[in-house]
This record gives structure tokens, sequence and C-alpha cells, in this order.
């Protein structure tokens, strides 16, 4: 780095391994009472976002009297592990870079703070709020993306029986797997089928936030979720074995054309494939999840990902001072182009900006922004499936478990009945109950 900040942060390696490379940090392992001049530690897993970050903290330091330490990972690198690690030492960050469901166990362990000026003033979703207090600023949005090849489809099928018929024929005529089904203990996977659930109106909880129960298995949502696994069954003698495949496995069979449509999360398969096979990237398209005829789109899975408080810190109101700041930096949007079509401003508002709409690979793929745009008002975190839309710590301490993906499994390689299935899901949700 060469920031005027770069004398007040200590550099080490990178914590563990992201999608791309892993990268050199910073941390800050200072203690300090809250107030002017002492310093705020944040970890973050968006350390192939450094420079863009480490700027935006040079700005809050010029105007407030704080210094930042930060501890970065890898981008999708989960900093559980450091975490840990600072919390053993005594010296929790006061900020942490995470997900919504992350963040709602953190508050129901008291651990976190309030940032509700933050999310209030910028007019950020709120997809942690408690008592009405906000505990989660998002700093962007992840939506799941359906991406296909458009020289071998000449129309998106869009219908469960026209996938199936014309992924039949790509596989049949064009000599490559005409989808691709992911499964097992893998986040690629417990999204993929939750969201095929969704897909064909199952809601696997139902109830209040505290009192949710497990409904997969109870009446409608039964004969929807065996359909459901039907469908699943018969896609699969069009995909390559996708047990275990994470998001980077998916992406690189696409690359590599062992697969004509895989399911992705925003416009991650552009950042890796338009480098490596730009002729190929010209032949992608992003595409809603497949959908059982005269179904809607009703609940979309996106991952909102951002700032959380810890309270046990050592400068609480600082860190609640930085979220705030962060979100309204004019570099907010030159941070979010730092991986373009992946990280979404959390905002409708915001998906206009000009900054952010004139990045020659958004220019050049404009078909991502489109799409979040026209589905947006369906967008839900995992976290979101309690009654109305309220917490769920079961929805999330599912996905935790990857209880869908690895059901998917039960499945399609422990040749389990549709029924069973069904059965099996259930049981391991009620499981994480007791």
């Amino acid at each position: 780095m060469s920031h005027g900040g770069q004398t007040r942060r200590r550099f080490l390696t990178a914590v563990g391994t992201g999608a791309t490379i892993g990268l050199a940090g910073c941390t800050g392992l200072f203690g300090g009472d809250d107030g002017g001049g002492s310093t705020i530690t944040y970890l973050s897993d968006r350390g192939d976002s450094r420079d863009l970050v480490d700027e935006i903290i040079d700005e809050f330091e010029s105007e407030f009297d704080y210094t930042v330490d930060v501890t970065y990972t890898s981008t999708g690198t989960s900093t559980d592990e450091e975490l840990q690690r600072m919390v053993t030492a005594d010296n929790p960050p006061d900020i942490i870079f995470d997900t919504s469901a992350d963040a709602y166990r953190y508050q129901l362990d008291g651990d976190l703070a309030p940032v509700t000026s933050a999310v209030q003033d910028v007019g950020l979703p709120d997809p942690v709020n408690v008592d009405g207090e906000s505990y989660m600023a998002p700093t962007m949005v992840e939506p799941l993306m359906f991406w296909y090849r458009t020289d071998l489809y000449e129309e998106y099928p869009e219908t469960w029986d026209a996938w199936s018929q014309e992924a039949q024929r790509v596989t049949e005529e064009e000599d490559i797997n005409g989808f691709c089904v992911q499964t097992g203990q893998t986040n690629n996977a417990d999204t993929q089928h939750t969201q095929y659930l969704w897909q064909n109106g199952v809601q696997p909880y139902g109830g209040p936030t505290g009192d949710v129960e497990v409904r997969i298995d109870q009446g409608e949502n039964r004969e929807r979720a065996i359909e459901t696994y039907e469908w699943i069954q018969e896609m699969n003698e069009y995909s390559p074995n996708g047990s275990g495949w994470e998001w980077g496995d998916a992406i690189g069979a696409l690359q590599q054309e062992n697969v004509a449509a895989i399911a992705s999360v925003g416009g991650f398969p552009i950042l890796s494939i338009a480098e490596n096979r730009p002729e190929l990237a010209q032949n992608l398209s992003p595409a809603p999840f497949p959908i059982p005829e005269g179904r809607e789109h009703e609940n979309w899975w996106a991952y909102y990902e951002g700032h959380v408080v810890r309270n046990d810190g050592s400068a609480t109101e600082g860190a609640q001072e930085f979220v705030e700041f962060f979100s309204k930096s004019e570099r907010f949007m030159d941070f979010l182009l730092t991986a373009p079509l992946f990280q979404l401003p959390p905002t409708r508002d915001q998906l206009g900006n000009e900054t952010y709409r004139n990045h020659e690979i958004v220019q050049e793929y404009p078909g991502v922004l489109d799409l979040a745009e026209e589905y947006w008002d369906v967008f839900t975190t995992i976290l979101e499936t309690a009654d109305g839309g309220a917490p769920n710590l079961l929805g999330a301490e599912g996905y935790a478990n990857h209880v869908f993906g690895r059901g998917a499994d039960e499945l399609l390689i422990g040749d389990r009945s549709p029924e069973d299935t069904v059965d099996w899901v259930a049981d391991e949700l009620r499981a994480l109950q007791e």
C-alpha cells in the first residue's frame, strides 16, 4: 500500500485462501479506551478489495480521531477462524465484514452493538432488525443467478419441462452436459436446492421468530417438495457428478465446456471466464432459476454482506462511526467495483449509480443489473424466512449445516426416493432445534 495510513498498519500474510490468490493484509493488535485517539480493529474478508478499503480508511482517519487497523482475508474466505483467534486472545474486533446470518447469531449471543443510524441514514436494507434496532449495515447484495450458453440454447428454456427437454437435446447433440446439479456440503449446493424448492412454492419453515417450525414435510409443502426432488433427479441425467462442488468448480466446468448451464452468484462467472476465455464469455447470459409451469418467482435467494459492530471491543463508538462513514464514502462505488457484477449495490436506487453503470465490465454485460432490477422486490435471505420475513435462526443454522445440499446427495448419490429425501431433510432440520 502507498496510502498515508500505511505506517499505522502492520502487515501479515493473508489468512486462508480465496477464489483468486492469497493477499498480504494488515492487522492491528492494539487496545485502548473508546473515544478520541483510540484504535478500531477491523476484520474483513475483502482482501481482494484491500486498496480501496484502505483509501476509505485513510479518509476516515483524516476526519476522525481514530486509527483503523485491519486484518484481511481474501474474498470468499471465512473469517471465523481468525475471529475465534482474536476473541481467545482477548482482542475481539470492533468491526467484522460478514453475512446477515452470522450477524443474527452474534446478536442472539449478545455480542453486537446496533448500527441503526448507518442503516436508516443511508437507506440500506435491514436484514437483522431486532426490536427496532439494526445490527447489520449491508454494503452489497449478491443474488443467485443462472448462467447458460446462448450458442447452445437458442432461447432460455425458463420452465422445468422446457429445461428438461432442452438439456437432453444439448447433452445428446452437443457432446456437453446440458445442466449442472451441484450437491453436498457446500454453500453452492445448499443455495441451489433451497432455491429449487422455493421455485415450486415449498416453504420449508413457518412460524414467528423464536418459534419457527419445520414444514417441508407437511401438507402441500411435502407434495411440492417431492415434485421438486423428482425434477432434480431428472435433470441430474444431464449433469456431471457435482457432489462437493464449490462455486469455483461449477464455473471451471462452464469455462472448460464440460457443462452448458450452472447456478452461481451474481456475475461471479463472468469475472473468471471473461479474463481467461473472452470468446466464451460472450456466449454466456444470466437468467432466473428454472421454474415450474404456471408459477412465479416469489423468493429469490440473495446474500447480504456488510458490517457488524461488536460491543466487546475497545472502540465501539468509533466503529459505529466508521460503518456509517464507509457506506456514505465517495469511494463506496469504487469499492464495489473491485468485483463488478459480483458485488452489486445494496439498494435498488444505487443500481442506477453512474460510476457503477459506466464501468467497462458492467457495460459489457448489462444483463446482470437488468435482471437484478427486474426481480429486486423478491430478493430475500435465508435468514428472513420466519413469518413476515422476520429473522429465522433455524434457517440460518440449516444453511450453515448445508442440510439441503446434503439432502441432494442423499437423493442422487445415496439413492433415496424423493419421499425419503423430504423426510431426511425434515429430520435433519428438526435435529438442529434440539
